[in-house]
């Protein structure tokens, strides 16, 4: 197994990662078509869950990129974390996070005090292996769970680290750093089978479900 890497220099995810995110949200047509929210659904039914579930709960969107996946959930409060959230809303006509409830431009990495113990769920999908300290934002999402809330963590397993994807991130390292953090692992699964050929850029995405003890 790689050895793990949780952490990258700051500036250097701001220079490389942040503006290659940004160039890649702002040409993309994929997140412009009726088959993103499409393939949306398909992959959260496959990862077990269901649009109605947290009717009328609070859930997390971290790392939302320029379109959000949990608009897929019926009638939940909606929050988005993105760092590049304002950009995204200023410059792409059709990124739809001003329909949130409430949008953070913020790194994960950054706890929002005003986040702390409002989520039900905290959705995260392909975006942790694009970050800079997988540590900080692990203990964020615990303080923003309530007492017994989801945590939904998929990102993908790579061999080598690249200037979009800094980090090294594998069952070893999450589990200890997940335990450390005061997480239950209720559930890991691996891939996503054939429904999102695009999402796995590594040998497969890593996908945990997580209880706030």
């Amino acid at each position: 197994m790689k050895k793990a890497k949780t952490q990258h220099k700051k500036q250097d995810w701001e220079q490389k990662a942040q503006e290659g995110e940004f160039r890649f949200h702002r040409t993309n047509k994929w997140r412009q078509s009726e088959d993103f929210m499409r393939q949306t659904r398909k992959l959260f039914d496959y990862f077990g869950f269901d649009q109605e579930s947290y009717q009328g709960k609070t859930i997390i969107d971290l790392g939302s990129g320029s379109k959000m996946r949990c608009k897929y959930f019926k009638n939940a409060d909606l929050i988005c974390i993105e760092p590049l959230a304002d950009r995204f809303i200023k410059e792409i006509q059709w990124c739809d996070l001003s329909e949130a409830s409430k949008v953070f431009s913020t790194p994960a990495e950054l706890l929002i005090e005003e986040c702390v113990n409002k989520a039900d769920l905290v959705m995260s999908v392909n975006v942790l292996d694009h970050c800079y300290n997988f540590e900080n934002i692990i203990e964020n999402v615990y303080k923003y769970l309530k007492k017994g809330g989801m945590a939904f963590l998929s990102f993908d397993k790579h061999d080598i680290t690249d200037e979009m994807h800094p980090l090294l991130l594998n069952e070893d390292v999450c589990q200890k750093i997940f335990n450390e953090k005061g997480f239950k692992i209720k559930h890991l699964t691996k891939g996503c089978g054939n429904i999102l050929k695009t999402y796995g850029h590594g040998e497969y995405c890593l996908n945990y479900h997580l209880i706030k003890k």
